[in-house]
């Protein structure tokens, strides 16, 4: 009978090693429960003796240590998955901010307005601060047209433009939530291109044949001293002010952001009576889009910022009227 339920035990192990103690002895009970008179514990027992779990003497008399588990070795911590994002920093001198362009949906007037004023204040960069690109066509919202590849045309012609009017100068680009869309997209649809680049944006866009520094998505950026976000990055900036407030009640510090089309300046001073400014930078888009045609406080406009190589900064917040002017 010892021979019979010894042998049910080390089965049982055998087969369930990866199990705990507890578990196998209610596994045993429910198959051979008579043999061992219905006792848990006993089972229990039997399956620590022969894991040699029962104390060191009896462990000594073991004479089969198959079943024993090696000793515990001292564990690390298991690695994060959180991705690291470094700071994106521009570089000294005066930059054109142009912000959600959203391209094949961008206005004309509004855009030759700013780059006629990038051209006369000799801008030594350009920023683009996220949603440059619509990508509606790979929107999970309802489109009458969805075609990515005209879309990408559009873009790539819009940029081939740019470089044109300011053919020696950098051209950075910030992915904004437009954007994002499409790695979003691959996520839903076609996992394998998540990870694949010549599926990624920058590629699709040929940013680097055109001497177009593409920053990574949630990618902070620093003018200097001052943190610019494209506005998705900080979720729920409220309005009821307006978005310039929003931001600073979240960012609590100078910062600019894009994403609410609307331009803003919110004003505030900390305990030590340091000046606290926030900006919000208006878009370049159609101001009354099928899906929020009037019901919206959007403008037109752009950014300068003037950095200084201390880190420095000063923010001209533009806007652009219906005729054209630039206030």
């Amino acid at each position: 009978m010892r021979a019979t339920t010894s042998k049910i035990v080390k089965d049982s192990i055998r087969r369930f090693f990866y199990l705990g103690d507890m578990t196998i002895a209610k596994y045993i009970l429910n198959t051979h429960g008579d043999l061992f008179k219905q006792d848990l514990e006993k089972i229990r027992s039997s399956v620590r003796y022969y894991r040699g779990k029962n104390g060191k003497e009896k462990l000594s008399h073991l004479a089969n240590k198959e079943f024993v588990l090696p000793p515990s070795t001292k564990l690390s911590m298991p690695k994060s998955w959180n991705k690291k994002v470094h700071n994106y920093h521009l570089t000294s001198g005066l930059w054109l901010i142009l912000s959600d362009v959203h391209v094949p949906f961008h206005e004309i007037k509004p855009l030759e307005a700013a780059i006629q004023a990038g051209q006369v204040e000799k801008v030594d960069g350009i920023f683009l601060n996220g949603d440059f690109q619509d990508c509606a066509s790979v929107s999970y919202w309802p489109q009458r047209k969805r075609d990515f590849n005209a879309e990408v045309e559009q873009v790539v012609d819009m940029l081939d433009f740019l470089r044109q009017e300011f053919p020696k100068i950098p051209i950075v680009y910030k992915p904004g939530n437009h954007e994002y869309r499409l790695p979003r997209y691959y996520m839903s649809k076609a996992p394998e291109l998540i990870d694949n680049p010549i599926a990624s944006m920058e590629t699709v866009l040929g940013l680097e044949e055109r001497g177009i520094d593409f920053l990574d998505y949630f990618q902070k950026v620093m003018a200097g001293k001052l943190p610019i976000l494209h506005g998705h990055e900080i979720r729920f900036i409220s309005r009821q002010v307006n978005p310039a407030r929003g931001l600073f009640l979240k960012a609590k510090t100078f910062a600019a952001c894009s994403h609410c089309h609307t331009a803003s300046e919110h004003n505030a001073k900390d305990l030590h009576d340091k000046l606290l400014t926030t900006w919000s930078f208006a878009c370049l888009c159609d101001l009354h889009p099928d899906y929020n045609p009037f019901g919206n406080d959007w403008g037109w406009g752009f950014g300068l910022v003037n950095i200084e190589k201390n880190g420095d900064f000063e923010v001209i917040n533009r806007r652009v009227l219906s005729s054209g002017k630039v206030v």
